[in-house]
């Protein structure tokens, strides 16, 4: 990244190397007798790593500063049964109650974003952005937004063209298999009903840069990641396909509408939705969900 700087007080460092360990770009160098050298300080992507590492304090940063590192006090502050059963127990709410969530509430879910998982690299990528609707009105309009788009997609579904190229298109075929849903959700709307935003107070956005690596799995990562949190606050959620299908214009470049009304930059793309809200009935059970672990080990090659 241009502009950045770094440098080793050699006065607290101890000569250990764990920032050169740690380092992804292997900015640091290190040997036994010297204090670690820097190179190429322009490749840094922000991750902060050196900072965390060094228990002494001893690396200056120009972007990033030690009065921001948040300490850490406990390695492990939740057991591994009570994240198997956050993870293991939340699940799609789809009836909500008629009740507002506070603005810090979704504010404090909306910023988990920034510890989650990215292939951005530094740059523009690395920070997270996440558009949040609320309001009955604003979700009304996202709602007639979603519902136009919902329209058209089923037009271009039952096209004759479609039906051709799924004899050879996975593709194609995949989109079919959403038409009965897609055709379902319309016709609730129709009959009054709202199936596709299921009146949730709230629905959460996030886009990223277009030009970034890895850009829809940075916004899945931080999409689930607030899904939990969302979870052990007693809220409920729903990932929302066809919103997002709506606001990115998926398959129909031409929607901008969505978008537009999010004011989301041109040169970003909506990569993940979901609605958030209280869940108005108590699951009582969670049903089973298959997992199948195909294992490739020294193990099972010899036998």
């Amino acid at each position: 990244m241009k502009g950045v700087s770094i440098a080793v007080n050699e006065e607290k460092c101890k000569r250990d190397g764990l920032c050169a360990k740690v380092c992804p770009m292997r900015i640091f160098t290190h040997s036994k007798e010297s204090y670690p050298n820097i190179r190429n300080p322009e490749h840094c992507v922000i991750c902060g790593q050196c900072l965390a590492v060094c228990p002494h304090g001893a690396i200056e940063h120009s972007t990033l500063s030690g009065e921001g590192l948040a300490k850490i006090s406990d390695l492990h502050p939740v057991s591994a049964e009570a994240m198997m059963a956050v993870v293991r127990q939340r699940r799609s709410v789809r009836v909500y109650k008629d009740k507002e969530v506070p603005r810090e509430v979704i504010e404090e879910i909306a910023r988990c974003c920034g510890y989650c998982p990215t292939g951005a690299h530094g740059g523009e990528g690395w920070v997270r952005n996440v558009t949040v609707v609320t309001g009955r009105e604003n979700l009304r309009r996202v709602l007639d937004y979603t519902v136009e788009y919902m329209k058209r997609m089923k037009k271009l579904l039952e096209g004759v063209m479609v039906k051709v190229v799924s004899r050879w298109s996975l593709e194609a075929r995949g989109g079919l298999s959403t038409l009965p849903d897609l055709t379902l959700r319309l016709e609730e709307y129709e009959q009054g009903r709202d199936a596709i935003l299921y009146h949730a107070p709230a629905l959460l956005f996030v886009h990223a840069p277009k030009d970034t690596p890895t850009p829809q799995a940075d916004c899945d990562a931080a999409l689930y990641a607030m899904m939990l949190l969302a979870h052990a606050k007693g809220l409920g959620t729903c990932w929302m396909g066809w919103v997002q299908n709506a606001a990115a214009g998926f398959k129909i470049r031409s929607f901008r509408g969505l978008k537009g009304f999010l004011r989301v930059p041109e040169h970003h793309n909506v990569y993940s939705a979901m609605t958030l809200g209280y869940p108005a009935l108590e699951l009582h059970s969670v049903p089973f969900r298959e997992t199948r672990v195909t294992w490739l080990s020294d193990e099972s090659s010899s036998a």
